[in-house]
C-alpha cells in the first residue's frame, strides 16, 4: 500500500487540529475585556501558529468568525434541527422542538454569541453573515407556520407575515438573551418562549402555569 494516502490523512488531521486551536484562541480572545480590537495577528500569536496561517484557513475576520460561530453551532447541537424537520408531522410540536433546539444553541456559548453580534452590528461583512443565518431561521419559520396554517386554517394573507416576524423576534438570540438575564436556566426561557409563542398562533396558553 502506497504511503501516500496515510500521508494525506496525517496532514488533514494535523490541518484539522490547527483550525480547531485558531476557533479556541479565537473564542478566548472575543471573552478579553477588548474583544472588538482583536485581529487576526493577536489570533495567530494566542494560538501559536503565523497569521498566513489563519489567513489560509480562514481568508479573513469575518470568515474566521463565521467559521467560530459554525464550530459553536456544531458544539450546541443545531445539527438537531434537521432531524426535527424529518420527523415533525405534527407543526405544533415542530415549533416547540424548533425553539428548543435554538435555545440549546444560544445557551451552548452565550457569553461568545453576545460578543459575536455585538460585533455584528458595528462590522458590515461580520452582519452580513449574521443577518444570512437569522433569515434561514425565518425561513424555516414560514415553513412550520405554514404548515400550522393548512393543518389549522389560522391565519389570514394580513396575518401570517406578522406572525412570522413575531416568532422571529421570541426565537432571536437577543430574546433569550434578555428573558435567561442573570438567574433563569434555559429551561425556564423555553417554557415562557413556548408560552409567548402558543398565544401568537392562536392557542389559549395562560402565561402563568396553574
Amino acid at each position: 500500500m502506497s504511503p501516500r494516502p496515510y500521508q494525506m490523512r496525517q496532514r488533514q488531521v494535523a490541518a484539522d487540529r490547527t483550525r480547531i486551536r485558531i476557533l479556541m484562541a479565537t473564542r478566548k480572545l472575543l471573552l478579553g475585556r477588548n474583544f472588538s480590537e482583536f485581529t487576526m495577528e493577536a489570533v495567530a500569536r494566542a494560538a501559536g501558529v503565523t497569521r498566513l496561517t489563519v489567513y489560509h484557513q480562514f481568508e479573513s475576520r469575518a470568515g474566521l468568525l463565521e467559521a467560530l460561530y459554525n464550530f459553536i453551532a456544531q458544539r450546541g447541537s443545531m445539527q438537531n434541527l434537521a432531524e426535527v424537520f424529518r420527523r415533525g408531522s405534527d407543526p405544533l410540536q415542530t415549533l416547540h422542538e424548533f425553539i428548543r433546539v435554538f435555545a440549546g444553541f444560544w445557551s451552548s456559548d452565550r457569553a461568545v454569541i453576545r460578543r459575536l453580534h455585538a460585533l455584528g452590528a458595528i462590522d458590515a461583512e461580520i452582519g452580513k453573515g449574521l443577518l444570512e443565518r437569522n433569515e434561514r431561521r425565518r425561513n424555516d419559520l414560514r415553513v412550520i407556520l405554514e404548515r400550522y396554517g393548512r393543518v389549522y386554517r389560522m391565519f389570514t394573507p394580513v396575518q401570517e407575515p406578522i406572525a412570522i416576524d413575531t416568532l422571529h423576534m421570541l426565537t432571536s438570540f437577543e430574546t433569550y438573551d434578555a428573558l435567561a438575564g442573570s438567574t433563569r436556566s434555559a429551561e425556564e426561557v423555553v417554557e415562557i418562549i413556548i408560552k409567548l409563542v402558543d398565544q401568537v398562533i392562536g392557542l389559549p396558553s395562560p402565561f402563568i402555569r396553574r
